[in-house]
């Protein structure tokens, strides 16, 4: 029983949440652009049908792009994707989105082909950050005009909105965005992006026993475990700052992603499962199913075994 304990203490203990992410790598002007999607459906009546808003930065000079859309199919989002690439002379080396089915689709993956554009995405709950705040900033605009106009109609003002956003100064460029060339854009990349470097140390190495953190959002239950039941292996430490580790699961397949330190925790009981319920019993034998492991799981154990 003492060891069932110590496994529980182990899932429970508190997993942190806030921490010093990977700084996104900036290198120039249309290096790398990060797409998202506005839901803005409890306003389609007021705007001939339009339920999203897709929207583009680029994470260099900020400037931004929206286009309505009415649904979030892949030919629809690709068709507005297409029309920011289409516009001008623009177009990013990579595109970072969530992994959405909006993004992951063949009429998408056509249009990336079509500009060569390289499409990724990160696998932490975290996502692309910089083109989440500007759909805040965004917002925040439009939620005003709302309330000076008495009704909720945006499609006609987003256009306005989005141009007056990229001739605004930002403060991080020092600039409107719309102000950014490629002319300047060595000058701003020695003032504004100084890369920090440092020591980095490593909490973990290769072949230790991990568990990874459920990273809970706001309204998940704050009394459910924090960590992973299943055991993962560090396979490789990557010497970013700060560091990330990739893992392989028990089956010695890899897992998508990196994570960092503060996302994972030692396994001390790498041994020890908990056992979520007896399906059934043959002798000295149960067959039961494994607390977080699918049905494919399941097998028979003998019952000494069941601590």
């Amino acid at each position: 029983m003492s060891q069932k304990k110590d496994l529980v203490e182990e899932l429970h203990r508190p997993a942190w949440r806030n921490y010093p992410r990977r700084r996104v790598d900036v290198r120039g002007l249309d290096e790398t652009w990060q797409a998202d999607l506005v839901e803005m459906i409890p306003y389609a009546r007021e705007n001939g049908g339009y339920k999203y808003l897709l929207t583009c930065i680029d994470i260099f000079s900020k400037y931004a792009w929206t286009v309505p859309v009415k649904s979030k199919t892949g030919k629809d989002i690709a068709a507005a994707m297409k029309s920011i690439l289409s516009k001008g002379r623009r177009v990013p080396k990579y595109l970072h989105t969530d992994r959405g089915k909006e993004f992951y689709n063949k009429d998408f993956e056509a249009v990336m082909k079509k500009y060569n554009i390289n499409l990724y995405s990160t696998y932490s709950n975290l996502k692309a950050s910089i083109v989440e705040r500007f759909n805040r900033t965004l917002k925040n605009i439009m939620w005003k005009q709302f309330s000076l106009q008495g009704n909720h109609k945006w499609t006609n003002i987003v256009s306005k909105l989005t141009s007056d956003y990229n001739e605004r100064k930002h403060r991080t460029i020092g600039m409107a965005p719309a102000r950014v060339t490629q002319k300047n854009e060595k000058d701003i990349l020695k003032t504004k992006f100084v890369q920090r470097v440092g020591s980095v140390s490593r909490k973990f190495k290769i072949g230790d026993k991990v568990r990874v953190s459920k990273a809970k959002h706001l309204f998940e239950k704050g009394y459910e475990p924090n960590w992973t039941t299943e055991i993962f292996t560090v396979r490789r430490v990557a010497p970013t700052d700060p560091v990330t580790y990739h893992l392989q699961d028990y089956l010695e397949q890899p897992i998508s992603g990196c994570f960092y330190e503060e996302e994972l925790s030692k396994a001390k009981h790498a041994d020890i499962y908990l056992v979520e319920k007896v399906i059934k019993r043959r002798g000295d034998q149960a067959y039961v199913k494994w607390l977080g492991f699918d049905d494919s799981h399941n097998s028979w154990i003998n019952k000494k075994d069941i601590v």
